[in-house]
């Protein structure tokens, strides 16, 4: 398989002593009553990407699903007080809601942190509301964000009209790079991908129509956040090869004329990046 020139250092052999914690831990923080299950989608992504522990901080609801699909994983439950367990990198927002809880939980994990965030969903509802705000949350120096919006969340985060961005990908995922001084996936037919500092761009060509349905960008944040902890540095590297390897891998399902469910995807996930880990 020939990788795209921007990516073709994301993926080598995994070292013969590798072990759980040297390959990557994830922590995810999500959910909530009516989105139950986007926090353990994240996590079956991020643990077919190659996480070597996924941890989730997840409403009581979410167990069940949790116990079934990811029963390898820690469960921390959820709440604006909780204490995530430590990881390599956070991916934070799937069904977490917009509420006065989940705004006191995203500012306490946020404010004063060096670590690794990777926000989707109902963090970028959020952290669109703190701009120009003095009363969001204080990032630490070394912070670093990826923040994965599809169309609708860009112009959220940027307050533009939604058409504005469909018409402007590239501006506008330079534009919240600007404002937000994070790594951008503008997320679509083919996915954009733009460094903190702009200087560096992929668009990926993978993808198909199949991926439209509920739950792909909450696998996507989890793939994208086990592949920063595996490489443990570049975030434009890390977001523009889960973005690659979570759309070749549904990319190879509808080839193959199978059916490219979440399940489906994500396990097609792990076997693509065991071939290419190799």
């Amino acid at each position: 398989m020939t990788l795209p020139n921007e990516i073709k250092d994301a993926f080598f052999a995994r070292p013969l002593d590798a072990h759980k914690r040297s390959v990557g831990t994830v922590t995810v923080v999500g959910g909530s009553g009516h989105y139950i299950h986007a926090p353990v989608i994240a996590g079956l992504g991020a643990r077919a990407a190659g996480a070597g522990l996924v941890q989730l901080v997840v409403p009581d609801a979410s167990r069940i699903a949790a116990g079934a699909l990811l029963p390898e994983a820690t469960f921390t439950k959820l709440s604006p007080t909780c204490v995530p367990p430590k990881a390599n990198v956070v991916v934070l927002g799937m069904g977490l809601g917009v509420s006065d809880n989940s705004r006191v939980l995203i500012s306490r994990l946020l404010s004063g942190s060096c670590g690794r965030f990777v926000l989707d969903a109902d963090a970028l509802a959020i952290l669109s509301e703190w701009y120009g705000k003095s009363d969001g949350y204080d990032p630490a120096v070394g912070q670093e964000l990826v923040l994965t919006p599809h169309e609708g969340e860009a112009a959220r985060l940027l307050g533009w009209e939604r058409e504005k961005v469909v018409s402007n990908r590239l501006d506008a995922a330079k534009a919240i790079v600007d404002r937000y001084g994070a790594t951008v996936v503008l997320k679509g037919a083919r996915t954009l991908v733009v460094s903190s500092d702009a200087s560096r761009v992929y668009w990926n060509d993978c993808g198909n129509p199949f991926m439209a349905m509920g739950g792909m960008g909450d696998l996507l944040a989890g793939v994208i956040g086990a592949r920063w902890a595996y490489l443990k540095g570049d975030p434009f590297l890390a977001a523009a090869s889960g973005a690659y390897l979570h759309s070749a891998a549904s990319d190879e399902l509808v080839a193959r004329e199978e059916d490219p469910s979440i399940v489906n995807t994500a396990a097609h996930i792990g076997s693509l990046r065991v071939r290419l880990d190799r």
